[in-house]
């Protein structure tokens, strides 16, 4: 059986038309995912792992160097023994190392939020905790209980920072150091102002705050969901070039072409050219965070001790 372009067209029109019918019942009869939270199973976490990049999950087995290497080479290798296009296994080693890249368009907005909301909730506990006769200091080691999971680490910094003997105005501008947002470093602010005068009304001036950083973050969140919309175009426009890639790669004399001198010059410039594309559909999703008022950059004494003196 000799496998052609049209062979090729016609196999994905079908199971286009297949899966298409197949949504339209689904729909019809009302169809949806089931609410119920349930455990994924090992194929479909690699799968997911395999599309999306997840910043936290440090032990996807798609991380691996190693196996990555090992699948591009793979696939390249298989490539190139079915097509005998040595070029188009070279675009498929390329490919598949940079899937995670070119598949993921997520950025570091959403980490950025859920870390956002961690602290307001952090915020609130501390102006529950937070009564007359009970220091700051205190306060911050009481709230370790009880710290979301999210800013936990920081938190727990910040307190060994103050058991360590550091000036407690040095501590929490690090502590907006690590979690780099300038709502953040309205918190830092309170936080330095109430260390400076000891004045009461911290409790209530807490509270208006997380009020403050919940409006902020349901801001944050719609704009993040428009952000996402180019995201998925993007990622749709992927799929669909490498789906195209991939038909045209076993189609023969359509990429004799491309196997001399001039096609290969031509084939890189088409790629290169898919790259920056790729970037610059990506910048168009990107927004400049909000300037920090409290940034390492403009204090003055940086290189200083942040230790006082025993």
């Amino acid at each position: 059986m000799t496998l052609t372009l049209n062979s090729l067209l016609a196999a994905l029109g079908g199971l286009t038309a297949v899966g298409g019918l197949v949504l339209s019942v689904a729909g019809g009869i009302g169809w949806a995912p089931s609410a119920t939270v349930r455990r994924r199973s090992r194929l479909e976490r690699r799968i997911r792992a395999l599309v999306v990049n997840d910043a936290r999950a440090n032990t996807s087995w798609w991380a691996s160097g190693q196996t990555r290497l090992f699948g591009a080479a793979l696939a390249g290798l298989g490539v190139w023994l079915f097509s005998g296009w040595l070029m188009g296994g070279l675009v498929t080693v390329a490919v598949v190392i940079g899937l995670p890249w070119l598949l993921n368009t997520s950025g570091s907005g959403k980490g950025q939020i859920d870390k956002l909301e961690a602290v307001e909730e952090w915020v609130r506990r501390m102006s529950d905790i937070h009564t007359v006769g009970v220091s700051l200091e205190a306060t911050v080691q009481r709230s370790l209980e009880t710290v979301p999971k999210a800013v936990r680490e920081d938190v727990r910094l910040l307190a060994a920072r103050q058991q360590a003997g550091w000036v407690p105005q040095d501590a929490y501008r690090a502590f907006a150091d690590g979690l780099n947002d300038a709502m953040v470093d309205e918190v830092v602010a309170l936080l330095i102002l109430h260390v400076e005068d000891r004045g009461s009304g911290l409790s209530k001036a807490l509270r208006e705050l997380a009020e403050a950083l919940q409006h902020e973050i349901l801001s944050r969140r719609e704009v993040e969901a428009d952000r996402q919309k180019p995201r998925t175009n993007d990622r749709w426009v992927t799929i669909f070039c490498l789906v195209i890639f991939g038909i045209t790669a076993f189609s023969g004399s359509y990429v004799e072409p491309y196997d001399t001198v001039m096609g290969h010059i031509v084939l890189a410039f088409v790629g290169v050219s898919f790259v920056l594309v790729k970037i610059w559909m990506r910048r168009m999703a990107f927004i400049e965070p909000a300037p920090r008022f409290l940034s390492s950059a403009d204090r003055s004494g940086g290189g200083q001790s942040t230790r006082e003196a025993p």
